[in-house]
């Protein structure tokens, strides 16, 4: 996929991800996640992308807090495209408790209609899990709409029990095969394991896949990100390990760590796709 606004010139994907929800109040507020309102994290959304979005290729973005809000307040840089996320919320307690659902009120259409360069749907997902069969269906249903309407589509499967011994890379590259079939656009993905299966995950699909930072630290992300590049990784798409701390930091404070903490890691891993533009 090199939907304009969300690659470089080589096609490789540089995203800020900001489309967090329920889990971006836990992050914020483990004990109490109900005391971040909905401007709270509007406000920061709207911060996090004025601050970094011209260093990226593309946004990530929902339509609760950040579609229409980012937009409204003009701080999304000319040619930096959007993916929506369609998933509703509630998949952080128990990933096995119900098949994955839209957010009431939204569609592929509405994406597309709301200027989105691509739809974005996260899923928690194993191959031998207890909704493979519903989570699959579901998949391929929204891949199916949102090419209807001429809507890209990134899937990102939630993995859990990936703590088993010898399983990780067998699962990633068993879900990425599986998920690349059903006609997505592009994959995203946590790191494989290892550079072997990075290559594993390259062969095993036909569409490019990113690679997801997963809530680790920044350095061992950009490590895995080298890795990755070398291996057939389209990029990456960037989260709490890129502005965790200037998040939880006291808002007087914020602006000052996304320029002097933030950015900088940004621009290392810009850097890094640079890098692999020219291997």
């Amino acid at each position: 996929m090199t939907t304009p606004g969300l690659t470089d010139s080589a096609g490789r994907f540089s995203i800020l991800a900001i489309d967090h929800r329920d889990s971006l109040r836990e992050f914020l507020a483990p004990d109490d996640p109900a005391s971040i309102d909905a401007a709270s994290i509007t406000d920061l959304k709207i911060e996090v992308v004025e601050s970094l979005a011209d260093l990226a290729t593309g946004v990530m973005l929902e339509p609760e807090y950040s579609i229409p809000q980012v937009l409204d307040a003009g701080v999304l840089p000319a040619g930096v495209g959007f993916l929506a996320a369609l998933e509703a919320q509630g998949y952080l307690d128990d990933p096995e408790a119900e098949p994955t659902r839209l957010l009431d009120g939204w569609s592929p259409e509405l994406a597309k209609a709301s200027g989105a360069s691509s739809a974005k749907l996260l899923l928690p997902y194993r191959p031998d899990g207890r909704l493979v069969g519903e989570q699959e269906a579901f998949a391929i249903q929204m891949v199916e709409e949102c090419h209807a309407h001429d809507l890209p589509i990134a899937l990102e499967p939630l993995f859990y029990g990936l703590a088993t011994p010898g399983r990780r890379s067998e699962l990633i590259v068993e879900t990425a095969e599986r998920f690349a079939a059903f006609g997505a656009d592009l994959l995203k993905l946590p790191f494989p394991g290892s550079p072997a299966a990075c290559e594993q995950v390259t062969a095993a699909v036909e569409v490019p896949w990113a690679m997801l930072s997963g809530g680790g630290s920044f350095d061992d992300f950009a490590d895995q990100i080298a890795v990755a590049n070398a291996a057939g990784c389209s990029g990456f798409m960037v989260g709490r390990a890129l502005w965790g701390e200037a998040v939880r930091a006291p808002a007087a404070d914020r602006a000052d760590l996304l320029q002097t903490l933030v950015r900088p890691r940004f621009e290392r891993l810009v850097a890094l796709n640079k890098e692999a533009n020219h291997g």
